[in-house]
């Protein structure tokens, strides 16, 4: 499948900037909000990611956007920012929802996929002659991208990574898909980069094929960019989704791109940073350890292709948009389980299981190792196909370890509901399902061989078992009528 792009004349016919595809309206509308902190003086050193994480710990979905200026070592204005979406109700300003809705994760997520089918609507991007970003432009041995004030993000990191909060750009040699997707790119010089990519992405399997016939892959890596993209490259969708046209679905309009002078690869005409070049066959270069998502360094530092950049682009007093994982929770976990939830619930919906009330993939699992699905049981096995059906498919298939299926009655999202779930409807000799040689990577914590990268999961069957819903024992809590009774008659004590 080619990608679909639709061209204009100028950058006159560039679209309204609006908090979805323009990183600084959103900043904007976030500060209006109370939801932005301006930090002067922090090193890029350490101490942003550590700023970032001891604030986070300290207010969970209650930390501001973080705004870095006036780094030491560089000039004023060229700033780094964190936690883009590290509260319900940013997320909620890219996704175009009401800010009543952000206090309801249930409604938050039934909104998002309920609007999401509208991203299938895929409206392809076109493409412009012009844009912000390139109101900067370094080619070739004018390139440097140690201009930007890339961070040290965690004290044992093996050198500064550019990209983290940012949307990796290739193309498939076959069909011509645009991939956009989220990893993890290292600075290694001035015009050199390396870049870790876990096996079976869509990124890792469209460079392979150039490096595996000998040739550079070419690459766009948008290092400070836009709310809607950034949204696309994080989740987890269909491989025939190209992002750019998730995105003009989302929006209800196409993204406005451009297009690189090098590789013609296109991308955002509103990011701020954007580094262009290829990925080389031959030359390798070590990357990491970087501190990832689970909490841990972990797949240690190996050798990954060079990449050389031939072009960078750049705005004005340009924002690079960082993501430090640290130890969950961390800022930029939420939108994480956010949209790793409503994927899996789009997973199952897409293999036919009925029934599907809820799902959540939870913080203290790090958006990955923790997966709950609520159902309406309708049949004997419901609830072994559910669990074993999710256990595999995206986004819970790539290093997942607990998948725990629960009736409708229990709130996923609440981790005391599912554990009480857990300890009074499950019995560890008959409701679980113990699976091998299932897909992982060597960021897998409990993997020692990187030539056999599989691991293991337990799904757990928390539901009443089928033949007894009519007999269980019912639940000893007020009923939804008496509690609305009460909180009526006396609404002072309730605020």
């Amino acid at each position: 499948m080619s990608v679909a792009i639709e061209r204009t004349g100028s950058s006159a016919k560039l679209g309204p900037n609006t908090p979805q595809n323009d990183l600084r309206t959103f900043i904007a509308a976030v500060e209006a909000q109370g939801e932005l902190a301006t930090v002067r003086d922090a090193h890029w050193n350490k101490e942003l990611g550590a700023v970032t994480e001891v604030l986070y710990r300290q207010k969970v979905e209650k930390s501001p956007m973080l705004m870095f200026d006036d780094i030491p070592d560089y000039e004023p204005g060229f700033r780094c920012t964190y936690g883009m979406f590290g509260s319900p109700y940013r997320l909620g300003l890219v996704l175009g929802m009401e800010t009543a809705l952000a206090d309801n994760r249930k409604a938050q997520l039934d909104y998002f996929r309920k609007n999401i089918k509208k991203a299938y609507k895929q409206i392809p991007p076109v493409i412009v002659d012009d844009g912000p970003v390139f109101e900067n432009i370094a080619r070739d041995e004018d390139v440097d991208v140690e201009i930007f004030p890339v961070p040290i993000h965690h004290e044992q990191d093996g050198g500064r990574y550019i990209g983290t909060a940012c949307g990796v750009v290739t193309r498939d040699p076959d069909t011509g898909r645009i991939n956009v997707g989220t990893y993890r790119v290292m600075v290694k010089g001035p015009r050199t980069l390396a870049s870790y990519i876990s096996n079976g992405k869509q990124g890792r399997i469209h460079r392979d094929k150039y490096l595996k016939a000998g040739k550079p892959c070419p690459v766009v890596i948008i290092c400070g960019i836009d709310p809607i993209t950034y949204l696309a490259a994080a989740y987890t969708m269909a491989d025939s989704v190209p992002e750019y046209d998730w995105c003009g679905g989302m929006m209800d309009r196409p993204m406005e791109l451009v297009e690189g002078e090098v590789t013609g690869l296109p991308f955002p005409a509103r990011a701020d940073i954007v580094l262009e070049g290829w990925i080389h066959p031959t030359d390798v270069t070590r990357e990491g350890p970087f501190g990832e998502w689970h909490g841990y360094y972990a797949g240690e530092a190996r050798d990954e292709p060079l990449i050389t950049i031939d072009r960078a682009y750049y705005r004005n007093k340009p924002i690079l948009t960082c993501a430090a994982s640290q130890k969950p929770p961390h800022s930029h976990l939420f939108e994480r389980c956010f949209l790793r939830s409503a994927a899996l619930l789009d997973s199952l919906e897409g293999a036919g299981i009925p029934d599907v009330t809820g799902a959540w993939l939870h913080q203290a699992g790090a958006g990955r190792t923790f997966a709950v699905v609520s159902i309406k049981q309708r049949y004997f096995g419901h609830s072994t196909q559910v669990g074993l059906v999710a256990s595999q498919v995206n986004p819970v298939g790539y290093i997942a370890r607990w998948i725990v299926v629960v009736d409708d009655d229990v709130d996923p999202t609440d981790i005391h509901d599912v554990i009480w779930a857990m300890g009074t409807r499950c019995d560890p000799k008959t409701q679980t399902t113990l699976l091998d040689r299932c897909w992982s990577s060597r960021l897998d914590t409990m993997v020692t061989d990187y030539s056999r990268l599989y691991n293991s999961r337990m799904v757990i069957d928390a539901c009443r078992p089928y033949e007894r819903l009519d007999s269980f024992p019912q639940v000893a809590q007020s009923s939804p009528e008496l509690a609305a009774a009460v909180r009526a008659k006396y609404p002072d004590l309730f605020k």
